[in-house]
């Protein structure tokens, strides 16, 4: 079992900030060729399916989704966009949903509502200057997938009425000032898409030698970085997490697979070890590099075994909260929702009446939505999160163990020693 100290690892992030090569590398051939097609194409039709996944939508659902954006746009009063096409690995935006919207907008000059669904069923969305706050977590998206292995091989079913759904979500959220989202890393450079993959940085030998002679220079990059980007944030306000959808939706977060949770929480890994490479020092960082180390090694030691699934669960709550922490520069950030601690930060204290509190702190912590849910029909054992195990799903409070016992944190105090101890880390 690895065990990365905090030395370590802030060692390596600062070797990683130091460029790897003399110039980025051009472009896959012909990749600003795809981006001006399909923004050319939003220019005379709003909703857009690339002929090769011509089949995820027919005529009858391309008239109904076609109605949708037009609704959405006019309750907006900004355009809307649906784009429908492959988005592989090799491509220019090598398979981030994200970063292909972004580069479309980009390219297309005009602010609005971006969709897109890629070959996969997978359905992303960015707001470009949309008077709307309206925030989804990626675990709770109805996408293909979620806890049906057949439904691999349906990516498209459903299809319209989730892209529907998605429009809807936008056009009925609170009013807010118009932004820009952020694109928090960029796809690596045409040709050294391998050259670093490890989620895991380690210190790479001569590492006396690269600390003495890098160590200035990247120290120097992270702070002027580290400003550009807490000034980024600051302007975008907190990253919580709005839950109300998934209310809606039947709770369809209740019962993550393995593969997603293992997805999801390389994705939060990422993101914590990018942010904390752009960041400089503060309140928030301790928390943040030992939140790190200990996700790093929950989500190693689980790999695929189903017995550890709460702990990829672990991972994910340890991962969003170090981000929290260098986000809000605090130094103690907020427990998760315990009724689902996939939901996010709680953000109250109440008694739930219809849930077992022999287990569940009394109040408990809970995110707005549940809050708001448990106040007009009252939050039930089905709304628990459900973690895989070898028979099945089971709710998370029946899994006995550090998380049932510390209530994520909600009970006592030193969550994080108490974690680092089940991992057997002094």
């Amino acid at each position: 079992m690895r065990r990365t100290g905090a030395l370590a690892l802030l060692a390596a992030l600062a070797l990683t900030a130091w460029p790897a090569g003399s110039a980025a590398a051009d472009g896959p051939p012909h990749a600003d060729d795809r981006l001006v097609r399909v923004a050319a194409a939003l220019a005379e039709d709003p909703l857009f399916v690339d002929p090769d996944v011509g089949g995820a939508l027919d005529g009858t659902e391309r008239g109904r989704v076609r109605q949708a954006i037009g609704e959405t746009a006019g309750r907006l009063g900004v355009p809307a966009y649906v784009v429908v096409l492959p988005n592989l690995t090799d491509s220019e935006s090598q398979g981030r949903n994200e970063a292909f919207l972004f580069a479309l907008h980009e390219r297309a000059r005009r602010d609005g509502l971006y969709v897109m669904v890629n070959s996969h069923g997978r359905m992303d969305s960015e707001a470009f200057r949309v008077p709307r706050r309206y925030r989804y977590s990626s675990l709770d998206e109805d996408e293909p997938g979620s806890s049906n292995p057949a439904d691999h091989d349906r990516p498209f079913d459903g299809l319209a009425d989730r892209i529907v759904q998605r429009l809807n979500g936008y056009a009925t959220a609170p009013s807010a000032s118009p932004g820009m989202p952020t694109l928090y890393s960029t796809p690596d450079p045409f040709g050294e898409e391998h050259q670093f993959t490890s989620p895991d940085p380690e210190v790479q030998a001569p590492f006396l030698t690269g600390l003495l002679l890098v160590g200035p220079v990247g120290a120097a990059l992270l702070y002027w970085t580290g400003l550009g980007v807490l000034a980024l944030l600051g302007h975008r306000g907190p990253s919580t997490r709005d839950r109300k959808r998934v209310l809606r939706h039947n709770w369809t977060g209740t019962k993550p697979s393995m593969r997603r949770l293992r997805r999801q929480g390389a994705k939060e890994l990422e993101r914590l070890r990018r942010l904390l490479t752009a960041t400089e020092a503060g309140h928030g960082r301790p928390y943040a590099v030992s939140a790190y180390d200990a996700a790093q090694i929950l989500y190693d030691d689980a790999k695929d075994d189903v017995d550890r699934a709460i702990d990829l669960v672990g991972a994910i709550v340890l991962a969003r909260q170090g981000r929290l922490a260098l986000i809000r520069d605090i130094a103690s950030p907020p427990v998760p929702c315990v009724v689902n601690p996939l939901h996010g930060e709680s953000t109250v204290r109440r008694r739930l009446a219809k849930l077992d509190h022999k287990v569940l702190p009394k109040p408990c912590p809970v995110c707005e939505a549940c809050n708001e849910f448990d106040k007009r029909s009252g939050l039930t054992q089905q709304h628990l999160l459900k973690v895989p195990g070898p028979d099945g799903h089971r709710p998370h409070t029946a899994i006995p163990g550090v998380w049932r016992d510390a209530a994520w944190g909600a009970t006592g105090k030193n969550f994080l020693p108490r974690v680092m101890r089940y991992l057997g880390v002094d």
